[in-house]
């Protein structure tokens, strides 16, 4: 599924250049993506306000300041499991007035918020693993889409993720750690209309991952994890 899922990305976006991790913020409350780059075109998905999609550079994208629409995709499960067949993401095209470059927030007060993963060295005792067509390649671990499957097996493993948001801790559930265990603690966090953004790379190469946790005041609302190509 994942080498069915990168082809079929590869051959939509086959001229487009990197993807940047994008946040929508439409005075809506939502935005549109949509078929065509057209304000006509068909509405193909809708974006709350405050969440995480990928978009893309081309001649007249994001990169561009005169840019008016750029390609974008969207993870339609807001945990990114990926853990059925190619109908969970929509690609299309977003107006530029309708997000923000995560990498153009501010930077969060540490005050205000934490992050951060406990690790020790990888061991698949005590779970189940999935390979990919019989070879090394994991596919899943207990049951989740593993995002670090061209890697090759992990080296550590995520034992624990905690946030700190004020004074409350969230602690983020096993299920959402499985797929993405060999992450570490290099990320970034970012703050947007009270929203937090924790946003980090995971592998290189063609196991590369954005991953982004999006938080508010009260907890976790997205786990975004999407490709860059």
């Amino acid at each position: 599924m994942r080498a069915l899922f990168s082809l079929i990305l590869i051959l939509v976006f086959v001229n487009i250049g990197f993807s940047q991790v994008a946040v929508i913020s439409s005075p809506d409350g939502f935005a549109n993506i949509r078929e065509k780059p057209y304000s006509k075109s068909k509405v193909v998905a809708k974006v709350k306000t405050n969440m995480v999609i990928l978009a893309f550079n081309d001649d007249t994208g994001v990169s561009n300041a005169d840019a008016v629409w750029s390609q974008a995709l969207l993870i339609k499960d807001p945990m990114s499991r990926l853990n059925t067949e190619n109908d969970e993401y929509t690609y299309g095209y977003i107006h530029r007035s309708q997000y923000k470059l995560l990498d153009d927030l501010k930077n969060a007060d540490p005050k205000a918020f934490k992050f951060q993963y406990k690790h020790k060295p990888f061991s698949k005792a005590g779970k189940k693993i999935g390979y990919i067509g019989g070879s090394e390649a994991i596919a899943t671990i207990n049951g989740e889409h593993y995002f670090g499957a061209d890697c090759g097996t992990p080296k550590t493993e995520i034992t624990k993720a905690t946030a700190t948001i004020g004074s409350k801790i969230v602690d983020i559930p096993m299920s959402l750690i499985w797929g993405i265990l060999h992450a570490g603690n290099d990320f970034e966090i970012k703050t947007y209309n009270n929203h937090y953004y924790v946003s980090q790379g995971v592998g290189d190469g063609g196991c590369f991952a954005h991953l982004v946790w999006v938080f508010d005041k009260n907890g976790l609302v997205q786990r975004f994890v999407g490709w860059q190509y």
